[in-house]
């Protein structure tokens, strides 16, 4: 499995929520309702239940986790464009009784039209504005596509789904969310076509309003039975649920 992987995908990989600035006003958090679906203020946390799932074809392993993540917005800073942007500090513990430890850095951009993420070096764009079922954009148009490793990011077309209606996370029920589907892209199946090259690459989003990221899914493996060895699978994925948030 490729290792450049795992620092950005054990605990998100693809994609987390923002928040509005109470100290300084954001410029392009004052008029758009939509906004609110990627609230910006400095405090805010969020705390999700993270599963993960690790497929190394170099040993033939298949490894799950289990722990729980806070994100919380920290401050504010200009970046290189002299753009406001937020730094969001993220802690993590392997169960509830346990203390935080301090963990990784994510850069929050928002713009006239968009909200720009930034985790380990890649840039996604999560969300367009306004905020419509149907509007659809290249949410990883910002990644290198000279970069080998992150190949399988290209072309993902993000879309907006179930608009201002509600969802579950199998936590807690949230009244008014928007999905965002990232990529759906799967050939074929191992456990029934174990002689067959298959891949499956999986991402979606559930913002809440005035809440912010409240569920996440993301899935990237490749299975290639001509590799030597035993056939296995080489990737992971990542289910992250909001449990808790101020």
């Amino acid at each position: 499995m490729n290792k450049k992987l795992l620092p950005a995908f054990l605990i998100v990989a693809l994609l987390f929520t923002g928040f509005y600035s109470c100290t300084k006003k954001n410029e392009h958090y004052t008029s758009d309702y939509s906004r609110n679906y990627f609230p910006l203020t400095i405090g805010k946390s969020v705390v999700y239940d993270v599963d993960s799932v690790l497929w190394d074809d170099n040993v033939d392993v298949r490894s799950l986790h289990h722990y729980q993540m806070r994100w919380t917005i920290a401050d504010t800073f200009r970046d290189d464009l002299f753009r406001l942007s937020y730094r969001i500090q993220t802690y993590i513990r392997k169960q509830d009784t346990l203390e935080w430890a301090t963990h990784k850095v994510i850069y929050i951009t928002p713009t006239d039209n968009t909200v720009e993420y930034v985790e380990e070096n890649l840039r996604f764009i999560k969300l367009i504005f306004p905020i419509q079922n149907g509007g659809t954009w290249k949410g990883n148009a910002l990644i290198n596509p000279l970069d080998k490793d992150y190949l399988y990011f290209q072309n993902w077309n993000y879309y907006y789904d179930n608009y201002s209606e509600p969802f579950s996370n199998g936590f807690i029920q949230f009244e008014n969310t928007v999905t965002v589907r990232a990529v759906d892209d799967t050939l074929g199946n191992p456990e029934t076509r174990p002689t067959e090259y298959a891949f499956k690459t999986y991402g979606k989003e559930v913002y809440g309003q005035g809440i912010g990221m409240v569920y996440r899914e993301i899935t990237h493996w490749v299975y290639d039975p001509s590799k030597p060895g035993t056939p296995f699978r080489d990737g992971y994925s990542v289910v992250m649920k909001a449990v808790d948030y101020n």
